[in-house]
């Protein structure tokens, strides 16, 4: 019997995370077999004639865009569907790969999904929240993972990386003798919890002197200067090499996670990786990774996004004055707190939360 090989379709149209996210999935599943890429703009004109598996991450944008440029033919929506479905049919099995932002998804979501065999999804958390809405394919969970080198290598220097911002940044914290919180805020402030940084920050402002706000964003943050020059508050904006994102890690203190959801949260992972530990709310994704001790209570149930077609359920806010108590447990025992973290990324992360485990499992349920 022939090996089934893979067609995998993802966004390369642009880069977006899934894309990054499906280049790993690529990277490693062509250890196992023939692996052919695919845009998601022009699923599914494709034919395979010999036994062919098909990934399509993320399934929701892509089923979309679909019927709404071919799909748009057929008498109605539902025929939309499941006219790719039946074009689908020709491979072996279609395997879908998506998030769930909240604790629910709509029906539109559940309609969208309907043309794959399985789905899979990075986190228990995001599972429950397809099961709840009543998804009726079987779910499976394959966490993110990271490259080895995340756990292993040692503590990068400015030196050896060379990006400026990065050195200016280590200067400073060395200068002023800083301890630096770092918030990545790549998109959804309000999702990643933004306002709670900002509560946070100023409580914490208010008790101690000795640190600093950094935060990640991909474009410059609409920040006054002399109210972050006050507050000490730095923006780190653009593209980040994986040398780059660990040195930025590297040179952080704490990082903090105030997601009000989120399927996975890949910089906490990134984070206990490099040894700094977290703060973040125990009712999330990222506490099926997170040690107990990175964990604060939540506090109110929000909904995650305001006006969301896919993504309609409901996540919590952290507790910000546990998690201001647990800011200062952290900073006023560095060294214990990253020696704890470390070891535990080394006994307990890197055994499940590796690029190498997640294709293998991948592989699984592809060939299965």
């Amino acid at each position: 019997m022939a090996q089934r090989s893979v067609v995998y379709c993802y966004p390369q149209w642009h880069l977006v995370s899934f894309s990054l996210v499906a280049k790993k999935h690529i990277e490693q599943l062509r250890k196992y077999t023939n692996v052919y890429e695919w845009d998601e703009l022009t699923l599914p004109e494709i034919y395979p004639v010999t036994p062919f598996a098909l990934c399509i991450h993320p399934t929701i944008g892509a089923v979309w865009r679909w019927v709404q440029q071919v799909g748009r033919l057929e008498p109605s929506f539902d025929a939309a569907v499941e006219s790719l479905s039946a074009r689908l049919r020709k491979y072996e099995k279609v395997v879908g790969f998506e998030v769930a932002d909240s604790d629910a998804v709509s029906e539109l979501a559940l309609k969208l999904i309907e043309p794959v065999d399985e789905l899979v999804v990075p986190s228990e958390w995001s599972r429950r929240s397809y099961l709840r809405s009543g998804c009726k394919k079987p779910v499976r969970v394959v966490p993110h993972g990271l490259d080895r080198e995340w756990y292993t290598t040692p503590p990068l220097q400015p030196s050896e990386v060379g990006n400026q911002a990065l050195q200016m940044l280590y200067r400073y914290k060395l200068d002023y003798g800083k301890k630096l919180l770092t918030f990545w805020l790549w998109h959804s402030e309000a999702r990643k919890g933004y306002p709670e940084v900002q509560q946070f920050y100023e409580r914490l402002r208010k008790e101690r002197d000795d640190v600093a706000l950094v935060i990640k964003t991909q474009g410059p943050l609409n920040l006054d200067i002399q109210f972050a020059s006050r507050l000490n508050i730095v923006n780190v904006w653009g593209w980040l090499d994986e040398r780059e994102k660990m040195l930025l890690y590297d040179l952080s203190d704490v990082t903090l996670l105030f997601s009000r959801g989120g399927a996975f949260e890949i910089n906490g992972l990134e984070s206990l990786a490099r040894g700094i530990p977290i703060i973040a709310h125990r009712k999330g994704s990222w506490a099926e990774y997170a040690p107990e001790w990175c964990l604060v209570p939540e506090a109110l149930r929000v909904k995650v996004f305001a006006d969301n077609a896919i993504h309609v359920g409901y996540g919590y806010t952290i507790d910000v004055e546990k998690a201001v108590d647990l800011a200062h447990a952290m900073l006023d025992n560095l060294d214990e707190y990253k020696a704890r973290t470390k070891e535990y990324a080394l006994n307990v992360l890197v055994e499940r939360y590796t690029w190498e485990k997640v294709g293998a499992q991948i592989w699984d349920i592809v060939s299965r």
